[in-house]
């Protein structure tokens, strides 16, 4: 059974809008299975990539793509997340994320969790782990940062508690993107000045 997903646009007011929408559709290869005035229908949800493509080249011919509720919270999630998982958040005693949900985005958090998880095809848990340890990954690399210091910008509760983590999403130990930094920085190093 297919899902359908329904996009709101704003200005579209007659036949040769529905085609100047199809032809947008057809060029970014999302599936559509409907096309009225003000509305088009895909087979599956849109990832934030495509709706600011879409956005983008709407707004190139005059339209306007309206967000509904679930799309808005799920970027205002996303926004969330990036804030305190940038490494410079200063996390609180007992930090739950849940709580900020609740209270930054005004939302139960299971609801906001489901929305999340239907949007994105993946757990809101699974999704921070993922960023966070991507963040690991760009500390490790682009930072002499330790791996304590690094649990402790990201939240972790301890270094031991990180590289468990770290190896279980990576299938590596943090020690092998360390060694990138060495690698990168000995390239550097060895290349010097040209004359």
């Amino acid at each position: 059974m297919l899902n359908n997903y329904k996009i709101l646009i704003k200005g579209m007011v007659c036949d040769r809008c529905i085609l100047a929408i199809r032809e947008v559709f057809r060029e970014l290869n999302i599936p559509v299975t409907r096309i009225h005035l003000g509305e088009v229908t895909t087979v599956s949800a849109l990832s934030a990539p495509d709706i600011a493509m879409l956005s983008k080249k709407l707004a190139d011919l005059g339209f306007t793509l309206l967000e509904d509720k679930k799309t808005r919270l799920v970027l205002d999630i996303k926004s969330l997340i990036e804030q305190v998982y940038s490494g410079n958040y200063d996390f609180p005693d007992n930090f739950r994320f849940s709580d900020l949900v609740v209270n930054k985005l005004n939302k139960d958090y299971n609801t906001a969790s489901s929305i999340f998880s239907a949007a994105e095809d993946v757990t809101l848990e699974k999704y921070i782990m993922e960023y966070r340890i991507e963040k690991t990954k760009e500390l490790l690399v682009y930072t002499d940062a330790t791996l304590a210091d690094i649990a402790f910008k990201l939240g972790f509760s301890s270094a031991a508690h990180l590289s468990r983590q770290f190896k279980s999403t990576t299938g590596l130990n943090p020690s092998y993107f360390r060694e990138i930094r060495k690698t990168k920085l000995s390239l550097s190093h060895d290349q010097g000045p040209r004359s």
